[in-house]
């Protein structure tokens, strides 16, 4: 009995080892690979910050880049990357997303006092919309758009 009980258990186990092997097969034979991830690309803003009233580059203003979310019942806003004006007023910024319209806040500080003239603070708004990528790798790497964007800063009063 106890004979007749091992060689039913152990062709039953032999039975469900073949078919569990059967089915990985199977599964392990489709012709794309899983690629885990999702479409991205980066969104560069660049531009120069320069004085309204006699038209010269301002040094050391700090710009911060700021997401806007899509919901409307959403007003928070991530802070996602600063820079500052270098010396000829030139500044660069770069963040990655999602490859759909993006929008954001562009904040313009004077922080370093009278050092180079006392400027307002600057808020606008950047919208990519429709944007059109270059360089993407083919793959989950969209590429990047870019936008200028010169601004003018107002002489604290």
């Amino acid at each position: 009995m106890a004979s007749l009980k091992h060689t039913f258990l152990k062709s039953t186990n032999s039975l469900i080892f073949l078919l569990v092997s059967i089915l990985g097969f199977t599964t392990s034979c489709e012709d794309a690979p899983a690629e885990y991830g999702t479409p991205h690309a980066d969104f560069i803003i660049t531009g120069k910050v320069e004085s309204v009233t006699d038209n010269q580059p301002i040094p050391d203003i700090i710009v911060a880049m700021r997401y806007v979310p899509k919901e409307e019942n959403s007003s928070q806003s991530n802070l996602i990357g600063t820079g500052f004006s270098n010396g000829i007023g030139s500044y660069y910024l770069r963040t990655s997303g999602d490859v759909d319209d993006q929008t954001f806040q562009i904040k313009y500080t004077d922080t370093d006092g009278p050092l180079n003239g006392e400027y307002e603070t600057l808020d606008t708004t950047v919208v990519f919309q429709d944007p059109k990528f270059t360089h993407g790798d083919g793959s989950w790497f969209i590429g990047y758009t870019e936008k200028m964007l010169d601004v003018k800063l107002k002489p604290k009063q």
